[in-house]
């Protein structure tokens, strides 16, 4: 049996967009956005807001947190 031979998508160009922070930089955001520092649980940063559950934003120093930054905006519904 012959292997299958790979499928060519159109001419189209494909962008993936990704978003890089720090904690550091979330932080600043939701607190731009009217978020408030509850508590801290360890390594966890627990931002409150009035009407909204809590966001919880993990701090580990200047490292980038990669695709958990996105979901943590969006819960926060900044973005």
């Amino acid at each position: 049996m012959d292997a299958p031979t790979p499928k060519t998508l159109d001419s189209t160009i494909y962008i993936l967009y990704t978003i890089t922070m720090t904690a550091k930089q979330i932080m600043d955001k939701l607190k731009a956005n009217g978020w408030t520092l509850n508590r801290i649980n360890g390594s966890h940063h627990v931002f409150v807001k009035e009407g909204c559950r809590p966001v919880s934003v993990p701090f580990h120093g200047n490292k980038d947190i990669g695709n958990l930054a996105k979901r943590i905006l969006k819960e926060a519904g900044i973005e």
